[in-house]
């Protein structure tokens, strides 16, 4: 009766542990592409009126979809806050989640969140420079109210709208790039991580 092979031992978990490591560069290397390309494309975008293609397309969707319940939740307040309320929750969701995140020390994480709360300040920021202008297509058509027309307009400011929608926009190509720098720190010391083990 011939021998049979003896059956095959399992990996070492030296050599599971070394597998793991260079999913987990590989994982950080993608999203920190990922959020590189997005930058780029937010970057492009400047405060152009229509929204990009693609996944900057996808983002603004559901930026929207948290402007629009920002307002549902905002009903109960005065109207100005009411209409604030929308933009207002826009921003301050991503930056809960960043912040969270950041408590956890889950840096690659955070990094996500903190590039769609810069994400979400420069797609306020078009709707802002285009208060006096009004061109954005919004939800409802042309009779549609336009939420920084009435803000900017109480606060008159509204001649000011496109410097503020610039510096706005300015603030939030900054927190891009500081997602980006964590992204990549997050990205060496993995690789780092990876190489050690």
């Amino acid at each position: 009766m011939p021998s049979q092979p003896p059956p095959p031992r399992p990996s070492s978990p030296e050599a599971r542990g070394a597998f793991a490591a260079r999913i987990a560069v590989v994982g950080r290397a993608a999203v920190l592409l990922l959020l590189a390309v997005l930058g780029w494309q937010v970057l492009q975008r400047e405060l152009a009126v229509t929204a990009s293609g693609g996944a900057l397309r996808f983002l603004h969707i559901i930026d929207l979809a948290i402007h629009e319940a920002g307002h549902a939740f905002g009903l109960i307040l005065p109207p100005f806050f009411s209409i604030l309320s929308g933009s207002a929750l826009q921003v301050a969701l991503p930056a809960a989640c960043a912040l969270l995140f950041l408590h956890q020390r889950h840096m690659t994480s955070f990094a996500v969140a903190l590039f769609w709360t810069g994400e979400s300040v420069t797609d306020v920021a078009i709707y802002m420079a285009d208060a006096r202008r009004q061109v954005r297509p919004l939800l409802g058509g042309h009779e549609a109210f336009h939420d920084w027309n009435y803000l900017l307009g109480q606060l008159h400011l509204l001649g000011w709208a496109p410097a503020i929608g610039r510096l706005t926009f300015g603030v939030g190509i900054l927190m891009i790039i500081a997602a980006l720098a964590v992204a990549a720190n997050e990205a060496h010391r993995t690789w780092q991580r990876a190489v050690s083990a």
